[in-house]
């Protein structure tokens, strides 16, 4: 089972609004990892991710944050197809690291959610 199956879906309950979704998790020991997306006719199960981070922490995850963040990227738009999407990874060994990767659907965008959004 290739760890992109692991991402289990499910319908996204009003796709006619734009909303955030926030989920966080550690692939390995030491590394946060923060998924935030807006959804489009998915929403990501937390019992689908937390498979799919457990499955990240071989080589993926060994690999470098830019590596892994830029493959959960690719994952979530295979899987997922979001408007938007942000992939977060953090470290703070040996110096304090942070990746972050964006992507959005063409044509999307939506300022009025983005002028609300905290930064992470």
């Amino acid at each position: 089972m290739h760890r992109r199956d692991l991402l289990t879906t499910a319908s996204n309950p009003d796709a006619r609004h734009d909303y955030l979704v926030e989920m966080h998790g550690e692939p390995t020991p030491g590394t946060r990892l923060t998924l935030r997306y807006v959804p489009d006719r998915a929403v990501a199960t937390p019992d689908g991710v937390a498979a799919y981070l457990g499955a990240l922490s071989g080589t993926v995850a060994a690999a470098g944050p830019e590596a892994l963040a830029i493959a959960v990227l690719d994952d979530l738009n295979n899987e997922l197809i979001p408007r938007w999407v942000e992939v977060t990874v953090e470290r703070n060994l040996p110096v304090p690291q942070r990746v972050v990767v964006e992507d959005r659907q063409p044509g999307w965008d939506n300022p009025h959610l983005f002028s609300r959004m905290r930064r992470v």
